[in-house]
C-alpha cells in the first residue's frame, strides 16, 4: 500500500512538470522580479452557514451554524540577483455549532466542534547562481490553534509545535506570471514539541521533545486553468527519515507487551518510513468578493514522529494510549470546501 501511494505521488509530480501546456514550459514569457522589490500576494475569506428550527418544528431538523476562515499570503524578494526570498503562510479555523433536542423536547447549541485547523509558514533562501540547480536553505513552521485530541475534550493552544530546517539543492523549471514551478532535493532535521495532560482530570501539562532527520523531495507549484478562471496551488512533500530521537525507546518495548497494550509490535520499524503531504488549494473567483475555495490534503504518515515513546519497567510502554494514536497504517485525507466572501488584498 505504501508503494503505491508514493508512486502516485511521484507521478502527480511528472503530471506537473510534463503535462502542463506548452506555453507554461517555455512559450509564455518568463518572469523576471526586480531586485528589491516586495512582491506581496494576500488573500483572505470567511464562509458561513446558518440554519435554525423552532422547538415544535416536525421532520427531526436541526439547526447549526458552521463558518471557516482562510488566510493564504506570500512574500517574495529578490534581495540581489544571486539571492531569491520567498515567505509563505497559510492559516485555516473552522467550527460547526449544532443545535441538540434534550429530553423535554427543548432545543439547545451545543459546544461548537472544530471543523478545520491549520497554521503553517515557510520560509526559502535560493542561491540564483544562473546553473543548472540553486543552492538553498529553508525554515518551516507548522501548528494548530486549538488542539482536541485530548480524549477527555481539554483544548491546548498551539500544540504540537513542528519545526523544520533544510538545505540542498533547487531547480525552477518554470517562472511566469500564470505558471510557477519549484523542485527542490536537500537533507531536513525536523524538531516537535507537545504538550500533554498528566492526569485524566486537571489542567496540569508536561511537555515532551523529538527529533529527526533525513532526505527530503519538495514540489511547490502554481497554475491557472480554464482561461485563468481557476487557480490552482499545490505542494508535495516526500520525507525520509535516517533518524529518530526515539528510536531507542521503541526498540526497548517488548513485541508481547506492546500486543497485551494493543499497540502493533513492528511500532519500531514505523519512524522511518517514508511521510508523504501532498495538499492542493483550487480557487475560483466567481466575482471581486465571492468565491470558491476547494482544499485537498493527502498525508502518509505511519507513525507521529512528535510522540515520544516512553518505556516502563521490563520492556513495558508508559504511554500506550499515545503509541497507539499515533500510528498510522493507511493514508490519512482532509477535504473542504467553501463557498463564500474572499477578498485578494494584494
Amino acid at each position: 500500500m505504501f508503494d503505491k501511494r508514493l508512486l502516485a505521488a511521484a507521478g502527480a509530480v511528472l503530471l506537473m512538470v510534463f503535462a502542463a501546456p506548452p506555453h507554461a514550459r517555455g512559450e509564455e514569457e518568463k518572469k523576471v522580479l526586480e531586485v528589491g522589490r516586495w512582491y506581496p500576494s494576500v488573500e483572505s475569506g470567511i464562509n458561513l452557514t446558518q440554519s435554525y428550527y423552532s422547538t415544535n418544528w416536525s421532520g427531526g431538523d436541526r439547526g447549526s451554524i458552521a463558518w471557516t476562515f482562510i488566510a493564504n499570503a506570500t512574500l517574495e524578494n529578490q534581495l540581489d540577483p544571486k539571492v531569491n526570498w520567498l515567505n509563505t503562510l497559510k492559516a485555516a479555523f473552522g467550527q460547526t455549532h449544532q443545535q441538540e433536542v434534550d429530553e423535554d423536547g427543548d432545543r439547545r447549541w451545543d459546544l461548537p466542534e472544530k471543523s478545520t485547523d491549520q497554521l503553517s509558514f515557510e520560509t526559502i533562501a535560493r542561491f540564483t547562481l544562473g546553473a543548472f540547480v540553486d543552492p538553498f536553505v529553508a525554515g518551516y513552521f507548522e501548528t494548530q490553534f486549538r488542539d482536541m485530541s485530548d480524549p477527555n475534550d481539554r483544548p491546548l493552544s498551539f500544540n504540537p509545535l513542528r519545526f523544520k530546517e533544510s538545505a540542498g539543492i533547487a531547480r525552477q523549471f518554470y517562472k511566469t506570471e500564470n505558471r510557477e514551478l519549484l523542485s527542490r532535493v536537500g537533507f531536513a532535521v525536523r524538531q516537535n514539541s507537545r504538550r500533554f495532560f498528566v492526569a485524566e482530570t486537571g489542567r496540569e501539562t508536561e511537555s515532551e521533545t523529538t527529533s529527526d532527520g533525513g532526505l527530503e523531495w519538495v514540489t511547490d507549484q502554481k497554475m491557472k486553468l480554464l482561461s485563468d478562471r481557476i487557480a490552482w496551488t499545490s505542494k508535495l512533500t516526500l520525507n525520509q527519515p535516517l533518524f529518530y530521537s526515539g528510536q531507542e525507546d521503541l526498540d526497548a518495548l517488548r513485541p508481547d507487551s506492546l500486543i497485551a497494550h494493543g499497540v502493533d509490535p513492528d511500532i519500531a520499524d514505523f519512524p522511518k518510513t517514508v511521510d508523504i503531504d501532498f495538499e492542493n488549494i483550487f480557487t475560483n473567483q466567481i466575482s471581486k468578493l465571492l468565491s470558491v475555495n476547494l482544499y485537498t490534503r493527502l498525508v502518509y504518515d505511519k507513525y507521529d514522529n512528535s510522540v515520544k515513546p516512553m518505556p516502563g519497567l521490563a520492556g513495558e510502554p508508559a504511554n500506550p494510549e499515545a503509541l497507539r494514536m499515533a500510528v498510522r497504517k493507511s493514508g490519512q485525507f482532509k477535504q473542504t470546501l467553501t463557498v463564500g466572501v474572499t477578498y485578494r488584498f494584494l
